[in-house]
């Protein structure tokens, strides 16, 4: 597995954006988490060696469609955000892994 693993799931995603595929492929969704967390923990590691940050978070894939135009159950991307210690430092940084 790798990055190319989990684009590749994104780009599947984005094409069968609906609940019966994603309930049907969720066994690969799981795998796919599992590298996304090594990832983003691998990447969290590596700002640490220059920035303080205190926490990381990755965000849910599942869309809030109540206010939304856009109403597809599942976001085509995975978002993260690595906090920084407060209150010394303020802000943070966001990353969004999606294909293209």
């Amino acid at each position: 597995m790798g990055v190319k693993t989990v684009l590749n799931f994104l780009e599947k995603l984005k094409n069968n954006n609906n609940r019966e595929w994603f309930a049907d492929n969720k066994s690969e969704y799981e795998r796919v988490m599992k590298e996304v967390k090594i990832i983003t923990t691998d990447i969290y590691k590596h700002l640490q060696r220059h920035d303080d940050l205190e926490k990381m978070k990755l965000f849910r894939i599942y869309r809030d469609v109540r206010f939304s135009k856009n109403k597809q159950p599942y976001k085509n991307n995975f978002g993260v955000a690595f906090h920084r210690t407060k209150p010394r430092f303020r802000g943070g940084y966001y990353l969004q892994i999606e294909p293209r």
